[in-house]
């Protein structure tokens, strides 16, 4: 009996594994304070707030941290930094090897030339999910997200003027669990679970990292298509290969 609920819940954990999403949307844009091609692409690292950051809130998580004597608020805080700082050098790497000079750079940083281009933007959400339903309960229960408001601005001598603004989004998709909570043929009952619960309550903060970066990849990317849309629809090809 037990076997065959185990097999039936593997299956269902299995067929409803959905796909991982992204999406941005263009929440303003204007016609550029200069047509030249700008020198270089500036881009700051999000800003970011620890009430945003909602990591696992489940009974057995914040048993764990308590235990560990792990600081939640300062882990959070330092995710969203870290995210932040991944999603800057990544946009930057990318907009390099598409032949623009760029830089990721920290607020108050002097930045000389003219004809710039500024990107800065803030994170609205960044949630890990709940690790524990998805790691034992599965059925799509526990997604991540990573939500950013992003704007760039072009400065030149004629002044200075916001250009562009959007947002996007990137979430983990519905995601399998772990829903075999004993070896076939023992009973699956509540210190089954509350067992295997705190195994994956302590292997859920290893898994952080792993699943903001998976996440700051997707971001990072959608930032980059939006800028050079935007390059490309105003005839700004890049210095090195022509494109955009």
């Amino acid at each position: 009996m037990d076997s065959n609920i185990a097999k039936i819940s593997l299956s269902l954990a299995v067929a409803l594994a959905g796909c991982a999403g992204a999406a941005a949307t263009t929440q303003s844009q204007s016609a550029p304070v200069s047509s030249n091609r700008p020198s270089q692409v500036v881009v700051y690292p999000f800003s970011v707030d620890p009430s945003d950051v909602t990591l696992n809130q489940s009974f057995v998580q914040r048993a764990y941290r308590s235990v560990s004597g792990e600081n939640e608020s300062a882990s959070e805080l330092q995710l969203a930094h870290d995210t932040a700082q991944k999603v800057c050098l990544q946009v930057v790497t990318a907009l390099q090897a598409k032949g623009w000079s760029s830089t990721c750079q920290n607020r108050g940083t002097p930045i000389a030339g003219d004809n710039v281009l500024f990107v800065d933007g803030e994170f609205t959400d960044i949630n890990e999910g709940n690790r524990l339903r998805r790691t034992v309960i599965g059925f799509g229960a526990g997604a991540s997200t990573l939500d950013t408001s992003v704007q760039m601005y072009q400065r030149t001598n004629q002044g200075a003027r916001q250009v562009l603004e959007f947002t996007t989004h990137a979430d983990s998709g519905t995601m399998p669990g772990a829903v075999l909570m004993a070896p076939v043929g023992a009973a699956a009952g509540a210190g089954a679970a509350a067992t295997v619960g705190m195994n994956a309550a302590a292997g859920g903060v290893k898994s952080v990292t792993s699943s903001t970066g998976f996440l700051a990849d997707k971001t990072a990317t959608q930032v980059v298509d939006q800028l050079t849309s935007y390059f490309a629809q105003n005839g700004w090809a890049s210095a090195a290969s022509g494109s955009f």
